[in-house]
């Protein structure tokens, strides 16, 4: 499903759990370098593995969005996000925090990207909503300001996840 939010200046972005449909200039990621992750699912060989586990390292201790140099992959601009170790609603505000930083992140003159992939979801087997509203939270603020040239972000989830997704961006996005 498809969900479009505009901009003060009326440019639109499109959120989308149909990510094959897509192709996506930046992908972001959680910052575990070790076992079966996407990070290494993404093959990344132009960092050596301390490199790469420092990178993670620095992530998770700053609590902020990395950007992984653009050698790194030549699909995507790579970008780090922590992840949030809880379901409480406490969640929800750190969850709109790091997506802010996302979006900053996405749009900095390095990455400048108009198409966003997010992965967090994917394996993971529990709904996390209030990670989900506050993403949305984020999205709905950055709808109140510019996108600047970010167009589309998709997310990816579990496929017994996305009609709950779908739900939760309907009632947050109308309101």
């Amino acid at each position: 499903m498809n969900f479009c939010l505009f901009d003060k200046a009326g440019a639109s972005l499109q959120i989308t759990t149909d990510i094959a449909s897509h192709s996506f200039e930046a992908i972001t990621c959680s910052p575990h370098a070790d076992g079966f992750t996407v990070l290494n699912a993404l093959g990344i060989k132009s960092m050596s593995k301390a490199e790469l586990e420092a990178a993670c390292a620095e992530t998770t201790l700053r609590d902020e969005v990395c950007v992984l140099p653009a050698r790194v992959s030549s699909r995507w601009r790579v970008l780090l996000t922590p992840t949030l170790r809880t379901m409480d609603s406490g969640s929800r505000v750190a969850a709109t925090r790091l997506m802010k930083d996302l979006l900053r992140a996405a749009q900095a003159p390095e990455v400048e990207a108009r198409t966003l992939l997010i992965t967090h979801f994917a394996h993971i087997s529990a709904y996390p909503q209030q990670h989900v509203l506050g993403i949305l939270d984020a999205l709905k603020s950055a709808a109140g300001e510019s996108h600047g040239c970010l167009t589309l972000v998709g997310i990816e989830f579990r496929s017994e996840h996305v009609h709950l997704f779908e739900a939760d961006a309907l009632e947050s996005l109308a309101s």
